[in-house]
C-alpha cells in the first residue's frame, strides 16, 4: 500500500472518532463541563452554559390591537418583543391606582378605540415588570406601592395613556408613557400575515376577545430526547460539583447541603427541593425565576405561563403558543410551601426529562372552530358562565408509538373552575355531570 494511501485512511479514521467525540459533547453532555468556583460563597452556578434571560421568560404572551371597530389578535414572539423594547425605551410616569365597584365603569375604563394591549394569562406583578425589563416607572402618589399585580397593559395610541389592568379585582393603575408611537405604529403595519380577526361578544366582556372565525394552524412534529440528569442537577444545586449521588434503587437521588432531587426513572420526572430565604421585595415568580433561567435554551422557549396561590407554572411554547400535555411534558410546576422557620419557604420544582429539540416540516393543517363557537358549545353543554375565564389555543403533546417524535396538534383550551382543560375533555366532563 503506499503510504498516500496509508495517510488518508488514518486521517479518515480520526475523522471519525472526532466525530463520535463531538457527538457525545453535543448530545450526552450538553450542560458542558466548566469547573466551579472554588468560592465557597458562590451561589449561581457558571457551569450552566447559557441562561435563559427573565425577559424572555416573562415577556407578555400576546397582543391585541384595536383600530376603531377592527379588532386584531396575534402570538408572533418577534412582535411582542419588538414592541416590549419600544416600551423599555420610554418612560412611565404619573401612575395613579383606582378600583372600580360598578363592572359598567371599569369596562368603559379600559375601553379603548386606538390602541394595542399586552397580555399575561395570569397576574404579574408591576415591581416585576420593571425590573425584568429595567423600566423607568414613577407614581404620582409616592405611598402608592408597586408590588400591584396586573394581567393587561392598554397603550392608547391616540394620546400618551398608559394602563395596567386588574380585571379580577377590577383595579386600574394609569399614567402617562413617553415613548415612540410611530415606530410602534410602524411594527404593528408590518406584520401582516399574523394577525387573526377578533370580536367581543354581546356582553362586552372586558376578559377576552372572540375569534370571529374558524382558524388554520400548522401541526407539528418534532424529535424529542432525553435530558441529562447533570443538566437540572448543575441548574438547581447552589454547590453541584459537591452534590452526592445514591443510585442503589430504580430512582436516583441526588442531595447536598439540604438540597435534594429525585430523577424517577419510570416517570422519566425530576422533582427538585430546596429551602429558600424569602426576601420581602420578591414574589414567588422572581424567586423561582432564578432556577428556571438556569436551565438556559434546552427546553426550547419556556414561559411563564400560570399562577394560582402557591403554585406556578412554566410552559414550553411553540410558534407563540403553549404546550400541554396528558402527563409532565411541556411544562415546569413550581410550588411553595412554609417551612415553619420565620424568613424562609421551601420550594419545590418538577419536571421532565423529556424535551422537544427538532422540528421536522409539515404542510398539515387544523382547522379550529371559532373560540366564540366553543364558548357557545360550552355553555350549551352546561358549563357555568362564571367558571368559564379564558380560551385559547394550546398544542396538544402526542407521542408516537416506538419513535423519538412527538406530534403538537393544535386545540382549543379552556380555564375552567381555575384549572386548564383541553375543549373535548371539559365537553366529555360535562356530558358525565349531566348523566349523574
Amino acid at each position: 500500500m503506499r503510504i498516500s494511501e496509508k495517510v488518508m485512511r488514518l486521517g479518515l479514521i480520526l475523522m471519525i472518532a472526532l466525530s463520535f467525540y463531538f457527538s457525545y459533547m453535543i448530545w450526552l453532555n450538553p450542560t458542558g463541563n466548566s469547573s466551579v468556583s472554588d468560592d465557597p460563597d458562590t451561589t449561581v452556578n457558571p457551569s450552566v452554559q447559557t441562561y435563559k434571560q427573565k425577559s424572555d421568560l416573562f415577556l407578555p404572551l400576546y397582543l391585541t390591537w384595536q383600530d376603531d371597530d377592527v379588532i386584531k389578535e396575534t402570538n408572533s414572539e418577534t412582535l411582542i418583543r419588538e414592541i416590549q423594547g419600544e416600551i423599555d425605551q420610554g418612560t412611565i410616569s404619573d401612575l395613579v391606582v383606582n378600583t372600580y365597584d360598578d363592572e359598567a365603569d371599569f369596562t368603559k375604563a379600559v375601553t379603548l378605540s386606538q390602541g394595542i394591549s399586552l397580555n399575561y394569562y395570569t397576574s404579574f406583578y408591576l415591581n416585576d415588570y420593571a425590573e425584568t425589563f429595567e423600566m423607568d416607572i414613577s407614581f404620582q402618589n409616592k405611598e402608592d406601592g408597586s408590588d400591584l399585580p396586573f394581567t393587561r397593559i392598554h397603550f392608547d395610541l391616540d394620546s400618551d395613556a398608559i394602563q395596567f389592568i386588574d380585571l379580577d379585582k377590577m383595579r386600574i393603575i394609569e399614567g402617562t408613557i413617553d415613548w415612540d408611537k410611530s415606530e410602534v405604529k410602524s411594527l404593528l403595519a408590518d406584520n401582516p400575515r399574523e394577525w387573526t380577526a377578533m370580536q367581543q361578544d354581546e356582553i362586552q366582556d372586558s376578559n377576552q376577545f372572540y375569534t370571529q372565525d374558524t382558524i388554520k394552524l400548522k401541526k407539528y412534529s418534532y424529535y424529542s430526547s432525553t435530558q441529562s440528569q447533570s443538566l437540572f442537577r448543575e441548574a438547581f444545586f447552589n454547590y453541584p460539583k459537591d452534590v452526592k449521588i445514591n443510585d442503589d434503587s430504580v430512582d436516583t437521588y441526588y442531595y447536598e447541603g439540604g438540597q435534594n432531587m429525585t430523577v424517577m426513572q419510570d416517570q422519566q420526572l425530576v422533582k427538585f427541593e430546596t429551602t429558600i430565604a424569602e426576601s420581602e421585595e420578591a414574589d414567588l415568580a422572581m424567586l423561582s425565576a432564578d432556577y428556571i433561567t438556569r436551565l438556559g435554551n434546552n427546553f426550547g422557549t419556556i414561559r411563564y405561563f400560570d399562577q394560582l396561590d402557591k403554585h406556578l407554572e412554566y410552559r414550553v411554547f411553540v410558534e407563540g403558543y403553549p404546550v400541554f400535555s396528558s402527563g409532565s411534558q411541556g411544562v415546569i410546576n413550581v410550588a411553595f410551601s412554609d417551612s415553619g422557620q420565620t424568613g424562609s419557604r421551601e420550594m419545590s420544582i418538577s419536571a421532565s426529562l423529556n424535551a422537544i429539540q427538532v422540528p421536522i416540516p409539515s404542510d398539515t393543517e387544523v382547522e379550529l372552530p371559532s373560540s366564540l363557537t366553543v364558548k357557545e358549545n360550552l355553555l350549551a353543554a352546561g358549563a357555568e358562565n362564571d367558571q368559564l375565564a379564558q380560551i385559547i389555543v394550546g398544542y396538544q403533546w402526542g407521542e408516537i408509538k416506538d419513535a423519538p417524535l412527538v406530534n403538537l396538534t393544535p386545540a382549543w383550551y379552556i380555564n375552567y373552575d381555575a384549572q386548564w382543560i383541553s375543549y373535548d375533555s371539559l365537553l366529555d366532563k360535562l356530558a358525565e355531570k349531566e348523566e349523574n
